[in-house]
């Protein structure tokens, strides 16, 4: 991709977002994906698992604080 300005490429290129950081956890069968929050909480980002029951598992909805 070109990109052709008059404005500085740092002025352009300044607000490109940062990739969150995000843990990869072994839990049991299964690995969550955690994300650590402004607050100091730990939350799951996403649940990987070969059975379908751990994503029906309300303890394991993507958003809430894991322990």
């Amino acid at each position: 991709m070109i990109l052709w300005t008059i404005v500085p490429i740092e002025s352009v290129l300044d607000d490109e977002p940062s990739t969150p950081q995000v843990v990869d956890v072994a839990v049991g069968h299964m690995r969550l994906l955690l994300e650590p929050g402004a607050d100091g909480r730990t939350r799951i980002q996403r649940v990987l698992s070969t059975d379908p029951a751990d994503y029906l598992r309300p303890e394991l909805t993507p958003g809430l604080p894991w322990p």
